[in-house]
């Protein structure tokens, strides 16, 4: 995340972003529930500010986008 041009502001809106698209496109789970969670969670930690914290919450996000998709 860091030595980016992007602002962490900007990177963590399209974790969000992209997660909801991922979420739209599940058939064997519930989807619903999915999309309320990802919104719950970022409601949770939507006043963090800690940096080592951001990147904690950023990386855990990612990873479940990276696990979840298939190449």
């Amino acid at each position: 995340m860091t030595g980016s041009t992007v602002t962490t502001k900007q990177l963590v809106l399209r974790l969000y972003r992209d997660l909801r698209r991922y979420g739209s496109q599940l058939r064997y789970t519930d989807r619903d529930y999915y999309l309320e969670r990802i919104r719950f969670e970022f409601e949770q930690k939507r006043d963090i500010t800690d940096p080592s914290e951001i990147e904690y919450c950023y990386k855990r996000g990612r990873a479940l986008l990276d696990r979840a998709r298939v190449v």
